[in-house]
């Protein structure tokens, strides 16, 4: 790739962030995510203002397969996520798995059961979509931007409530903007 492309490339992938960045700071706003959260929280505030909601769901997926799924149903969405990894791995997955679902991409296949169990999906037919690197990589996007603030601000114990510690909070660890 010539040095020119190469740069219009790395200036339209800047602008689909700024892009991204607003448009998800905007949701989060009306969903209630003002501040850094576990992704479980996240997905059930974003619930609330869903026509479907969206559950995070442990399951044992295979060692060789992703560690995280996006499964919508007619009324419901799961994310499903590996059990057996670390905690913050888990948070990544489910932010992962948030991008694609806040970036509107197309879904894995819609499968025909609105239950998570191993009866209701036909798991012989679900396949990962095989989304172009772009939509990956706003994926990606989502889940850094979800996960950055609060990774900063973990084993931060907020102040008391006096106007004295909210003021010292303010100042110190003021999270408007934090997205």
């Amino acid at each position: 790739m010539l040095s020119s492309e190469k740069s219009r490339a790395r200036r339209a992938r800047r602008a689909r962030e700024r892009r991204l960045r607003r448009s998800l700071r905007t949701t989060l706003r009306v969903a209630g995510v003002d501040h850094p959260m576990d992704m479980l929280e996240v997905c059930h505030r974003l619930s609330r203002n869903r026509s479907r909601p969206i559950y995070p769901t442990e399951y044992p997926l295979a060692a060789s397969g992703p560690f995280g799924l996006w499964l919508p149903g007619r009324k419901a969405e799961w994310i499903l996520f590996q059990p057996r990894t670390t905690a913050l791995h888990q948070q990544h997955i489910i932010a992962h798995e948030l991008g694609h679902i806040l970036c509107g991409h197309r879904p894995d296949p819609i499968l025909p059961s609105d239950g998570v169990d191993s009866d209701s999906f036909d798991w012989g037919a679900l396949r990962r979509t095989a989304y172009d690197s772009e939509q990956e990589q706003d994926a990606e996007t989502v889940a850094t931007l979800l996960l950055e603030s609060a990774a900063a601000s973990d084993g931060v114990v907020s102040p008391g409530s006096s106007g004295r510690a909210q003021r010292a909070q303010h100042a110190l660890g003021d999270l408007e903007g934090w997205l």
